[in-house]
């Protein structure tokens, strides 16, 4: 009998662990993390010390989106030339499709900075 007893509160014991932890809201003053994450943050003011963003060279920006563009799997059969001054940054040669195109232009983008780019891009028919 004092086996049978011994079995089921322990039955009883790993059951009660083994279920999920109560979903209900913290108690006043206690602290969730779904509760600091929707805490506002405060806001710290602009570093007025801080030297202004740099503009990157004409020959790195060629470089950076001339070598993503190289090496991105989509535009194995690309043939895109970049040439970049500082104002502009223009896009020749040849792709297959539309995506390769398009493609072409977001990486120079996000390269480019202020300058504009100029598209000289065509399709292969």
């Amino acid at each position: 009998m004092k086996a049978m007893v011994s079995g089921l509160l322990l039955l009883l014991v790993a059951s009660a662990l083994a279920q999920p932890p109560s979903s209900y809201p913290p108690a006043h003053g206690e602290h969730s993390i779904f509760h600091d994450a929707q805490a506002p943050r405060p806001r710290t003011p602009p570093d007025t010390k801080a030297p202004p963003p740099q503009r990157l060279s004409r020959a790195r920006v060629e470089q950076e989106i001339q070598k993503r563009i190289d090496n991105h799997p989509s535009m194995a059969t690309a043939n895109v030339n970049v040439r970049a001054d500082d104002s502009s940054v223009v896009l020749s040669g040849t792709v297959d499709n539309d995506r390769q195109h398009d493609l072409a232009l977001l990486i120079a983008h996000s390269w480019a900075g202020k300058r504009e780019i100029v598209d000289q891009i065509t399709k292969r028919t």
